[in-house]
């Protein structure tokens, strides 16, 4: 009834699917500082982003809520969905909309990408022995080739 009767949606991918785009020579840069978190930025931004109040002359439909995030327009029909001191944590961490927002886009990024941090150490292990197995072909090839006259 909350979502007018519809099934509510699949939010385990959206950390992916809203992942901004990071032009040259950022996407480049990533490659290296294994910068992969475009998508809980945006999430983080939007759930931060409905305290700012729009520009001046900028009108805003009835039942909507101003959140210069969304990529879709400036408005959006969700209300402010955290507030602070909604949740206690046990480790003494702010009970603030920030770190709420930090927390649920942490999740949904997790949610996305389960095995992420396996994969990124298996990377690492194959390409260190990529690197050791290219040196290893290459002291064969130079002793293998040594003999022979040029």
């Amino acid at each position: 009834a909350a979502n007018n009767g519809a099934a509510p949606p699949d939010f385990s991918l959206i950390a992916k699917a809203r992942a901004v785009e990071r032009g040259f020579p950022q996407f480049i840069f990533d490659i290296f500082t294994q910068y992969a978190e475009g998508g809980p930025d945006y999430i983080h931004s939007l759930l931060t982003g409905f305290d700012e109040q729009p520009p001046a002359g900028m009108q805003i439909a009835e039942g909507t809520h101003y959140n210069p995030y969304f990529i879709s327009a400036k408005a959006l029909a969700m209300a402010k969905p955290l507030s602070d001191d909604q949740v206690t944590y046990d480790d003494g961490s702010p009970q603030t909309v920030d770190q709420y927002a930090r927390d649920v886009s942490a999740f949904l990024m997790w949610a996305a990408e389960p095995h992420l941090e396996e994969r990124k150490r298996t990377g690492f292990r194959v390409m260190v022995f990529l690197i050791l197995f290219a040196g290893l072909v290459y002291v064969a090839k130079r002793s293998i080739w040594s003999d022979v006259k040029h």
